[in-house]
C-alpha cells in the first residue's frame, strides 16, 4: 500500500486538474480513496456506492464522465478509432455544446475494477485570472504608448496616411490603376511606393485568379464529361466475370475504356491508352470512345480499329497517338478475341497450370498513319473456367517508386500469378493489384492514367 500511494501521489503532483483518484469492483466498493486513504489502507466497514447511474459507468466497458448538470456521456472508440458520444446503451448522442465542465471521468480497467478521476478546476481559474491580468496590462501599456506615438508623430503623418487612405478606398471600388503620390522622403514615402506596387499586383493578382477559377471551372466541367463517357455499370456478360477501373494522373485523363453489349451472344470491350495526359488527350479518348460506340454493330474489329484509325489521323494533331486493345467475347461460342493496336501485352493466367504467360501483342498505335488495315490482325485467347486475362494501360508497368525504380511487367507478372492463386473474383483481382501498384508507389506523385480491366471466365 504505501509503494501504491506513493505512486497516487506522485501522478496528483504531475497533474494538477486532478483532485483524487478512487479504485472501485464492479459491485460499486470503494478499493482505494486517495482523499480519504492518505497514510494506510482502509481497514473499516465496506464502502459502497449504490447509485445506480453511477455504477452503470463504473460495469461499463467504455470510458465515461459526467458533466456539470448531472449528465452521463460515454465515450465509444470504431474499428477507424473514432471516438463517439454514446448513452449507456451505446446508442448516439447529440453533439456536446462547448463550455460544460466535466465532474469525474470514469476508465474501467478490466472486467472487476475501474479507475474514477475527479477533476478540479482551480488551477485553470488561477491561470485564467493571471492571463486576464497580463492582458489588461498589456493593453493599459498599449493604449498608454499609441497616445504617445500618436501625439509625436500624427503632425507629420496625418497628409499623407489621408492620402493612403483615399488610394486604398478607390482600390476597394475595383480601380487598380490608382496611385498616390507622396515625396516625404522618409518611411511613409517609401510606404506609398510599396502601395503604387501593391495596386498593380493587385491587378495582376486579379485577373489571374479570375483565369485560373474559369480554367479550374472548365477543367471539372470537362472531367464531368469524361467520367460520363466511361461505362456506369459492366454489363452482365455470361461466361464473364468482369471488373474494371480508371485512376487519372489528372483531372483530365488520356485512358479509356468501354462495354458495349452488341447482342444478346457478343459484348465489344476496349482499353486505349492516349499519349501523355491531360485535356489535349483528354479530348483524343472522348472523340475515340464516340467513335467506337459509333462502330460497336460492325462484327469485324479490324474493320472497326481501321475505321476508328483514319477519323482519329484526319481530325488529330500529328504528333497525338493512341495505343488500345479491342475485345469481343462470343459466348455462345465461347470465343475470346482480340485487336491489339500496339498496346500492352494482355497478361494470362492459366488456372489450371497456375502460371502466366503474355500474349501475342502487334499492330500500330491509333492516329500515327491514315491506313492500317495491313498492320493489324484479329487473334484468339484460348481462355479457359477459371483463368484471367488482365487487361491494362502503361501506367502500371511504368508507375514509379521514385526517380530510378518503376513497377516493371515481371513483378506485375508475378503479382497476377500470386493473386490468381488466392482470389476467386475478378473484382477482388483488380484490388490486389491497384493495392500492390499503390503500396510500391507511396507517395511518390502518380506520372501517368493507370486503367485496369480484369476478366474472368467462369463457365
Amino acid at each position: 500500500f504505501v509503494y501504491f500511494n506513493r505512486e497516487i501521489r506522485s501522478i496528483l503532483s504531475q497533474n494538477e486538474n486532478i483532485s483524487s483518484v478512487k479504485i472501485l469492483n464492479y459491485e460499486g466498493k470503494i478499493i482505494y480513496d486517495s482523499n480519504v486513504d492518505t497514510d494506510r489502507r482502509y481497514e473499516g466497514d465496506d464502502r459502497i456506492v449504490n447509485e445506480r447511474l453511477f455504477l452503470n459507468q463504473v460495469k461499463s466497458k467504455n470510458i465515461s464522465f459526467k458533466i456539470d448538470g448531472g449528465k452521463t456521456v460515454y465515450l465509444k472508440m470504431d474499428d477507424n478509432d473514432k471516438v463517439s458520444f454514446v448513452d449507456k446503451d451505446e446508442k448516439l448522442l447529440d453533439e456536446l455544446v462547448s463550455g460544460f465542465f466535466v465532474e469525474y471521468f470514469v476508465l474501467p480497467v478490466n472486467d472487476r475494477y475501474a479507475v474514477i478521476y475527479d477533476v478540479d478546476y482551480s488551477h485553470l481559474y488561477k491561470r485564467v485570472e493571471l492571463i486576464t491580468e497580463r492582458i489588461v496590462y498589456l493593453a493599459i501599456f498599449g493604449i498608454m504608448l499609441g497616445m504617445l506615438l500618436s501625439f509625436v508623430l500624427s503632425s507629420k503623418i496625418t497628409k499623407p496616411i489621408g492620402k493612403l487612405v483615399e488610394s486604398a478606398n478607390e482600390i476597394a471600388k475595383g480601380n487598380f490603376q490608382t496611385q498616390v503620390d507622396i515625396k516625404t522622403g522618409d518611411e511613409i514615402s517609401f510606404l506609398g511606393e510599396t502601395f503604387n506596387q501593391m495596386a498593380k499586383d493587385l491587378e495582376s493578382s486579379v485577373e489571374a485568379k479570375l483565369y485560373k477559377e474559369r480554367v479550374t471551372s472548365e477543367l471539372k466541367i470537362a472531367s464531368t464529361i469524361q467520367q460520363q463517357l466511361l461505362p456506369k455499370d459492366i454489363p452482365n456478360i455470361k461466361g464473364l466475370e468482369v471488373s474494371a477501373g480508371i485512376i487519372p494522373a489528372e483531372e483530365i485523363g488520356g485512358d479509356v475504356y468501354d462495354f458495349l453489349k452488341t447482342s444478346d451472344e457478343k459484348v465489344l470491350f476496349y482499353l486505349g491508352d492516349v499519349t501523355g495526359h491531360g485535356v489535349p488527350a483528354g479530348i483524343v479518348s472522348s472523340i475515340a470512345s464516340a467513335l467506337f460506340y459509333g462502330y460497336s454493330k460492325e462484327s469485324d474489329l479490324e474493320k472497326i480499329i481501321t475505321e476508328v484509325n483514319r477519323v482519329l489521323k484526319a481530325k488529330t494533331l500529328t504528333n497525338m497517338f493512341m495505343t488500345l486493345c479491342l475485345m469481343q467475347w462470343e459466348s455462345s461460342a465461347k470465343k475470346f478475341s482480340y485487336v491489339n493496336a500496339g498496346h500492352e501485352q494482355i497478361i494470362h493466367y492459366k488456372a489450371k497450370e497456375k502460371e502466366v504467360e503474355l500474349v501475342p501483342a502487334g499492330g500500330i498505335a491509333l492516329g500515327m498513319l491514315p491506313d492500317v488495315s495491313n498492320l493489324i490482325k484479329t487473334q484468339e485467347v484460348d481462355l479457359q473456367v477459371g483463368d484471367y486475362l488482365v487487361i491494362y494501360s502503361d501506367g502500371i508497368p511504368e508507375a514509379w517508386r521514385n526517380k530510378d525504380e518503376m513497377y516493371g511487367m515481371e513483378r506485375f507478372q508475378n503479382a497476377v500469378k500470386y493473386f490468381g492463386n488466392d482470389l476467386v473474383t475478378s473484382l477482388a483481382m483488380k484490388k490486389a493489384i491497384l493495392s500492390d501498384v499503390k503500396q510500391f508507389c507511396g507517395d511518390y506523385k502518380q506520372m501517368d492514367d493507370i486503367t485496369l480491366i480484369v476478366v474472368k471466365r467462369v463457365e
